[in-house]
């Protein structure tokens, strides 16, 4: 069996932050695997849309890059979109605007973005 390369990992600033607030004792990559288990818990509840209401996102996050303050201003996105109709847009930023932040990450997930 081949041996396996260790992973590296680069200690962006959120991982900093994250290293800087570990308790006594407690390492880096347990807490990762602590926040990376709640992540998951989280993403399980993707908030319900059509097929075409999902597309319809996918097609206006295409080839952004998804940071946190675009996910927590995801309604005026979709609608400072043009890529369908004003109402196709209204309709989606009210359901998006409804939306926990949880459930707007989850939803990113979802759709691979």
């Amino acid at each position: 069996m081949a041996k396996q390369k260790r992973p590296s990992i680069y200690l962006n600033p959120p991982i900093e932050r994250v290293q800087s607030e570990l308790r006594e004792g407690q390492s880096l990559s347990a807490r990762l695997g602590q926040i990376c288990e709640r992540y998951v818990l989280v993403c399980r509840d993707v908030p319900e849309l059509s097929d075409d209401e999902r597309l319809l996102l996918a097609n206006i996050l295409s080839g952004s890059y998804v940071e946190p303050l675009l996910i927590r201003h995801l309604d005026a996105e979709v609608e400072d979109s043009d890529v369908a109709s004003r109402e196709e847009l209204d309709a989606l930023a009210g359901k998006i605007r409804d939306m926990t932040i949880a459930e707007r990450v989850a939803l990113v997930e979802s759709l691979g973005v």
